[in-house]
């Protein structure tokens, strides 16, 4: 039978490379969106780049904290960065994917209910893990819509 943290990291892969069941991954949607798409914006909304930024940054926040670097925060800069080339973008991504998955199979399930440490909120890494794949599928939504207006 499979651990927790073994669950949370199959969640973590199908809804980033694999066939989550909702939908189209993060890679898939992302498939076919090309540089100049990648910056156009409907209506008010943040550009899918400016949304992957975002998402990159929040993973390396998640990562970092299961890592044990309670120090790191996320500024307004990090937050919305501006927006880099598309392929540097969609590396970096993948980057924080590898990071955020390696940090999750090494991190003590044990700890999983445990506060997350110098937070302003009281939340649990558990509810942090799961929040980064809500907060991914949530911005992936947001991106899915933009592309699909832009077709």
């Amino acid at each position: 039978m499979a651990t927790e943290i073994e669950r949370i990291v199959r969640m973590v892969e199908k809804t980033f490379d694999k066939q989550p069941w909702f939908g189209n991954s993060i890679l898939e949607t992302l498939s076919g969106i090309n540089p100049g798409t990648s910056n156009l914006r409907h209506g008010t909304t943040h550009s899918i780049i400016e949304l992957i930024l975002h998402m990159t940054f929040w993973r390396l926040y998640v990562t970092k904290r299961l890592q044990g670097d309670n120090s790191f925060r996320i500024t307004d800069e990090l937050n919305f960065p501006k927006p880099e080339s598309w392929e540097s973008a969609i590396d970096n991504l993948k980057v924080s994917q590898q990071a955020l998955v390696e940090a999750l199979k090494t991190f003590p399930e044990a700890r999983l209910g445990d506060l997350v440490p110098e937070s302003p909120y009281k939340y649990t890494f558990y509810t942090l893990i799961h929040g980064i794949i809500q907060h991914d599928i949530y911005h992936l939504g947001q991106i899915a819509y933009i592309k699909k207006s832009f077709d």
